[in-house]
């Protein structure tokens, strides 16, 4: 709750109130994705997967995400979406900058872009599909072999 309170007293000193909204759970992920220009994934310790900027992606949002964990493979910086170092501000205010500096179809096509290349690797079919060849690959490797 503090922090939430921090958050939208430093929104508010910016003038930024009519610009960044800070809401609470939300069970309609896709409805809050499509009300966004940008879907911003900052996240400062890596995360195995990386689910908002693969579910942005797949939503055809731009998206910018920190540079490390799952986010590496999801978005390929300047095609798909772009990459921050994590935890530097500077550089995510800069990246901000140039994505809402792009106009609304170069936004577009990258969107398309990015929507096609997580469809092709990361559908839940395709995820699937990989788990099972690692299985297969470890059940049929050679007990002998270290």
């Amino acid at each position: 709750y503090d922090y939430r309170k921090e958050l939208e007293r430093e929104i508010e000193s910016h003038g930024m109130t009519g610009s960044i909204h800070v809401i609470d759970h939300c069970d309609d992920m896709p409805a809050a994705y499509m009300l966004t220009d940008i879907v911003v994934s900052a996240s400062l310790e890596p995360e195995a997967f990386g689910r908002v900027a693969a579910e942005a992606q797949a939503l055809e949002r731009p998206v910018i995400a920190s540079d490390h964990g799952g986010a590496r493979e999801t978005v390929i910086h300047g095609e798909t979406g772009w990459l921050t170092p994590p935890g530097d501000a500077k550089a995510l205010a800069e990246t901000i900058n140039t994505v809402l500096d792009r106009s609304e179809s170069e936004r577009q096509d990258m969107a398309e872009r990015a929507k096609s290349h997580i469809r092709e690797h990361f559908s839940k079919e395709r995820m699937c599909e990989w788990t099972l060849d690692v299985y297969n690959e470890v059940l049929s490797a050679d007990p002998a072999t270290p």
